[in-house]
């Protein structure tokens, strides 16, 4: 009955009915993740609190850069996007059967080439890492520890990839539950390794971490997959044509996944050059902005992937543009006042999460600088996220593909411009204007092809949402002069502060938004009230 009224909302353009799901679809997706994100701060406070900010975290962040890199490439990058489409085809076409037989033929192509993959990034560290780290050439011994730590987690990769295969296919069956939460163990597994391992395998009892965390959240879904009907039989077919195609989607979309993710190893290549601390603050910076973007964004674009690729397989265009138009408005109302947010309170908020043990003032003052710039380019990292799913969805890899190169030719330009005036802040900066000018290419890329995308509705809605952050970042700043206390008031004082802000913040944004009924807002609340029905 459910399916026949979606069909009948969706035949008429876009109900109410429909958009509501994609929202509550969403939240099922951000409730995990905003828990992970949660957990991911204290991992950030753990790892701050024990190892500060200092020439072994910084070779600890550097030596994950490589393996983090792989994982979001292959994983939860290409093979995601790739295998998402053609699982579902193979449901909906070819029946359940066909359906497990390529899947248990991707989980056995994929472990051998991650077992040769990791091998490699074991085996060729001593002479890799020193040209990713050249900026600790000065320091051999960092250098050595950061061999060493990479060498350490690579195999991470190996589980975290077969962790992302079994995330899409448990998307696939409509269950979003587990996938959302087996991140949590990932910064479980890191946080009791720190406090556990650290006074005897000092910074390498992070590495440890990483390594049990990745196993855990593999072996966390395997259960619910069971449970669905998976059970896995070695098949090995590279000729089946669901592995070719996915093989033929896959190409560009590492290419493109290459030059987007590539702009981390070039900030940490760019940073690893100035002083000690500025690669650890820039990731602590960029951890804080993920939450948000992790919350919404990424969940908003993982629940409305399946039903982009629907309606573009159907050739429902004007469904597709409102779906899309519906992502991008609701990542503004989002990410607008969650940027404002940031902006306002990032000093008193980095020293209640991290200025305690070995993390210092200075350090809280490094990751401040750092996350004034990061904030501006918030709202279209996530918009670009919606846009490339739209892109996808066309089975066009090839046009988000050509933008992400020409966006890592002007990040490397922005870095070299504006790394001298303004340190590691300028590197954030750089990243900033060049999700903007992603985004921008993006959209009217895409507004080109499907020849229409509500450009006044989103006008409007951009309108709306930036004059109400506005407001309530005014209030906010007001609050926190009128509240504000000692840098050395206790942790009880600044947690207050920061508690007595965000609400402030939140309900200034909300009453705005009521009051004036913006129309994403209006879909929001009432998701929230149907969830709670049910």
């Amino acid at each position: 009955a459910e399916d026949g009224i979606r069909d009948v909302e969706r035949s008429r353009g876009l109900g109410d009915v429909y958009k509501r799901q994609i929202i509550r679809s969403a939240g099922v997706v951000g409730l995990g993740t905003l828990l992970s994100r949660v957990l991911g701060l204290v991992r950030l406070q753990t790892i701050a609190y024990i190892f500060g900010s200092s020439r072994a975290t910084d070779a600890f962040w550097m030596g994950f850069t490589l393996p983090n890199l792989l994982r979001s490439l292959l994983a939860e990058g290409a093979l995601s996007a790739a295998f998402i489409p053609v699982f579902s085809e193979y449901l909906s076409t070819r029946g359940e059967k066909e359906a497990r037989k390529l899947a248990n033929n991707v989980f056995t192509i994929l472990s051998l080439i991650l077992t040769m993959t990791v091998g490699l990034g074991i085996c060729l560290a001593p002479w890799y890492v020193p040209c990713l780290a050249f900026g600790f050439k000065g320091s051999p011994s960092q250098i050595d520890l950061t061999i060493r730590l990479t060498q350490v987690m690579f195999p991470f990769l190996f589980f975290i990839s077969l962790a992302a295969v079994a995330m899409a296919i448990l998307n696939c069956k409509a269950h979003f539950a587990a996938p959302a939460f087996a991140p949590l163990f990932f910064n479980i597994a890191i946080v009791l390794s720190a406090f556990l391992l650290a006074p005897k395998y000092g910074i390498y009892s992070l590495a440890i971490g990483v390594l049990i965390g990745g196993a855990v959240q593999f072996l966390f879904q395997v259960p619910p997959m069971i449970k669905r009907g998976f059970v896995y039989r070695p098949i090995l077919s590279f000729k089946d044509p669901g592995v070719k195609k996915i093989a033929r989607l896959m190409g560009p979309t590492i290419l493109g996944g290459i030059t987007l993710q590539a702009n981390v190893i070039i900030t940490r290549i760019f940073a690893s050059t100035l002083a000690a601390g500025s690669i650890s603050s820039l990731q602590y910076a960029m951890r804080l902005i993920q939450l948000p973007l992790g919350l919404f964004a990424i969940a908003l674009s993982t629940a409305i992937f399946p039903s982009l690729s629907s309606l573009a397989s159907e050739e429902k265009l004007e469904e597709l543009r409102e779906t899309t138009s519906l992502g991008i408005r609701t990542v503004f109302l989002v990410l607008i006042p969650s940027s404002v947010g940031l902006i306002i309170i990032r000093e008193p908020l980095i020293r209640l999460l991290f200025e305690h043990g070995a993390f210092l003032q200075r350090d809280t003052l490094m990751t401040s600088q750092a996350l004034f710039y990061y904030s501006f380019g918030l709202a279209a990292m996530g918009e670009v996220m919606i846009l490339t799913r739209a892109f996808y969805s066309l089975q066009d890899v090839l046009t988000p593909l050509k933008v992400s190169l020409f966006i890592l030719a002007l990040n490397v330009l922005l870095n070299f411009l504006l790394i001298r005036p303004l340190k590691h802040s300028g590197l954030a900066l750089a990243t900033s204007i060049s999700m903007l000018v992603n985004m921008l290419i993006l959209f009217f890329l895409l507004k080109r092809r499907l020849r229409e995308m509500e450009g006044a509705r989103i006008i409007n809605s951009l309108f709306k949402v930036s004059l109400i952050s506005a407001a309530m970042g005014t209030g906010v700043r007001h609050l926190l002069r009128t509240i504000s206390s000692p840098e050395s008031s206790s942790l009880a004082t600044q947690a207050f502060q920061v508690s007595l802000a965000v609400i402030a913040g939140l309900v200034i944004f909300c009453s705005l938004a009521y009051l004036i009924k913006l129309e994403e807002f209006k879909l929001v609340l009432q998701a929230l009230k149907e969830k709670g029905r049910t």
